[in-house]
């Protein structure tokens, strides 16, 4: 059918079939995928397990997806001069320097994403069982999109990490960033020498904690986690705050003070607004505290972005402890809030009117009296509502209570704990 074509027709059905098949790539899936991959095969990132480095590497690898897929599907070639690195990359490249990971590492992520791309775009074509005469010219065609649009961002990268590092360099963060991360990771420091070098109090009452925005957010002067950070440290009664950027949308903190109590800091503090969320560790003394501190304030943000809580919320560690804990594997936890709630933990509104009842109701010592002054319903409703859950568990709610408490506490997050899950493989 092809044969009789002209070059300029024939060209015009092969940039149609690229198009074609990049429109099947699911770039959030295959970015998810990538940075997997990525953090699992390049050496200098297998020690970087914290949220907010594997974050930014998806970002990074979803936004070059798009932009790859954009101009696939739009069929405007590749120009070396007017391809742009998406923004999100070149805030990872900076992120690179700030954790002092070298170039080579960032050069291998780029020809490892270039040779998957390549696999997913042959694997899309295969799919559509291409006429011969047409699929080595798109598998050809797109390649070499590829590799213009790859060595293009490549090069401007180079250029804006190179220029990064030598402002780092130059400057004091690179050596207190140096120092936090020898802090929180537990090893021996100098306090002088750290006080001195973080300008803070290493020897003080240390409450610890983490904001971050949202990845779709737009980062401005005022919406900058840094800038958050210190409103925040201020309204929980802080007198010195050490903060230390970790990319563009999150930064950690420390705060010292004698009024300092992570039991009383208020849910949704007024610094946070609607623009960041926030976790915060318990008070601990000295360098010890700062590392204590943090690894709390981590464990409750791992626990809110679980049960994904809102824009403009403080999760207190004091608060989440237990439940850290408990969903610290989460295909377990899963499981087993599955196995202990059974039909009682089905999605509907029903079942969820029936959770919390009889979470007010375990709460209140089995009073239905108290749980329907909290609730707000009749006592007899409360009773009903008991007496159904325990038909619906085969055994009275003082049987396996704490197992029952548990497993009602983690039904919020089930979604998130199976998400996490999943992301651990």
């Amino acid at each position: 059918m092809l044969r009789g074509m002209v070059e300029a027709e024939l060209q015009d059905v092969v940039r149609a079939r690229i198009a074609e098949v990049a429109g099947r790539i699911d770039s959030a899936r295959m970015g998810e995928d990538m940075a997997a991959q990525l953090m699992a095969t390049i050496p200098e990132f297998l020690p970087a397990t914290d949220p907010d480095f594997r974050a930014g590497l998806v970002m990074s690898c979803t936004a070059n997806l798009v932009a790859i897929q954009e101009s696939l599907v739009g069929g405007v070639p590749m120009q070396p001069t007017t391809t742009e690195a998406p923004d999100d990359a070149r805030a990872w490249a900076h992120e690179l320097v700030h954790r002092g990971m070298p170039l080579a590492s960032l050069l291998r992520a780029y020809r490892l994403g270039h040779s998957l791309f390549e696999r997913e775009f042959e694997q899309r074509a295969a799919e559509l069982e291409l006429e011969p005469e047409v699929a080595w010219r798109v598998l050809a065609d797109a390649g070499r999109e590829l590799f213009i649009y790859i060595d293009a961002v490549c090069t401007q990268l180079v250029d804006d990490y190179e220029n990064e590092r030598e402002q780092w360099l130059r400057g004091a963060a690179a050596e207190q960033a140096e120092l936090v991360q020898a802090i929180v990771a537990g090893e021996p420091v100098d306090h002088r020498d750290a006080a001195a070098t973080l300008r803070h109090d290493v020897d003080g009452r240390q409450l610890a904690f983490i904001v971050w925005t949202e990845p779709g957010a737009r980062i401005g002067a005022s919406v900058a986690p840094t800038t958050i950070a210190r409103e925040l440290a201020g309204e929980l009664g802080g007198t010195q705050t050490l903060i230390v950027p970790v990319g563009e949308r999150v930064a950690w903190a420390w705060t010292t003070g004698d009024r300092l109590d992570a039991r009383a800091a208020p849910r949704r503090p007024s610094a946070l607004g609607g623009r960041a969320r926030a976790a915060l560790g318990a008070v601990h003394p000295g360098v010890a505290g700062m590392c204590r501190s943090h690894r709390e304030a981590r464990a409750a943000r791992e626990v809110g972005e679980t049960f994904g809580v809102r824009a403009g919320t403080l999760i207190g560690y004091p608060s989440v402890a237990l439940t850290s804990l408990v969903s610290a594997e989460p295909g377990r936890a899963a499981e087993f809030v599955v196995a202990e709630l059974g039909e009682l933990g089905a999605d509907t509104d029903a079942m969820a009117r029936l959770r919390a009842t009889i979470r007010v109701y375990l709460d209140e010592r089995l009073s239905p009296a108290r749980t329907a002054r909290r609730l707000g319903i009749h006592q007899n409703t409360v009773v009903y509502r008991a007496k159904r859950a325990e038909e619906l568990l085969g055994r009275s709610l003082d049987d396996r209570r704490l197992e029952l408490e548990i497993a009602l506490r983690l039904h919020d997050g089930l979604d998130g704990l199976r998400g996490a899950a999943t992301a651990a493989g």
